[in-house]
């Protein structure tokens, strides 16, 4: 392994809700992009566009050379949601990949951040079960850390039925304050990842207790009438009551 090396690898939800927040989710990737770029040690990127079907917009770039979104390579219109998808295959991308490398020259720690608003409602390829088993072997066997950020619902539960640790899971304010402080935060969190030895930065928290009161303090100042808090992922067999499943 390549001490100090980090593959930083970020599921990026396009579906067309994510659209009345283009431009703050520009700017708040950017911004992170930018934070990031400052931290010493070397990074790639891995950047993973997705709703009804995933673009790989960078494929292991130094991240030093990693271009900015715009409103030209992040158009939110995607008219359904197939994160499963997403997400597996670009952990299946990012294997094949290490193996094609040289011990001495793979990433001491890989990471993958998945940002979404909303439910899974059409990957054909992988199901639930399968992302949980695939995540939980990487976490053992490799080490390997994977955080979820969720508008909507429950950030916590959600992750955590893909096998993503509560510690590693963040539920956000879908308004341009939201989506700023969590940049912010995930821009911490990785920072403070990136700094850490590779068995500490697999078993600390990745968000703070800040990181979540901020969030929590804007949902309770801009409560959303749309949000699905108890939504489920189709493929994910979590229940939902009987309201919601009347709202939806």
């Amino acid at each position: 392994m390549k001490e100090g090396y980090t593959h930083i690898s970020i599921v990026l939800d396009k579906s067309i809700s994510m659209s009345g927040l283009t431009s703050s989710t520009i700017e708040g990737f950017n911004s992170f992009l930018k934070a990031q770029k400052d931290v010493e040690g070397e990074a790639t990127l891995t950047l993973v566009q997705f709703a009804d079907h995933s673009t790989t917009l960078m494929d292991m770039q130094p991240i030093i050379n990693a271009d900015e979104l715009n409103i030209r390579n992040y158009t939110a219109n995607g008219c359904s949601t197939a994160l499963l998808d997403a997400l597996g295959r670009t952990m299946n991308n990012t294997e094949h990949q290490l193996s094609e490398m040289d011990e001495d020259q793979k990433p001491e720690k890989v990471i993958f951040v998945v940002i979404t608003d909303g439910e899974e409602n059409s990957s054909q390829e992988f199901i639930q079960n399968q992302i949980m088993t695939m995540i939980n072997r990487h976490r053992d066997e490799d080490k390997w850390e994977f955080v979820f950020i969720g508008a909507n619902q429950d950030a916590i539960r959600a992750g955590g039925s893909m096998g993503i640790r509560q510690g590693a899971s963040l539920t956000y304010d879908q308004s341009h304050s939201g989506t700023q402080v969590m940049y912010s935060s995930l821009s911490s969190g990785m920072t403070s990842y990136r700094r850490k030895s590779a068995m500490a930065a697999s078993s600390d928290d990745f968000f703070s207790n800040e990181d979540r009161e901020a969030q929590e303090d804007l949902l309770n100042q801009n409560p959303n009438p749309n949000a699905k808090v108890n939504c489920a992922f189709r493929n994910m067999y979590i229940n939902l009551d009987a309201d919601t499943k009347q709202g939806s």
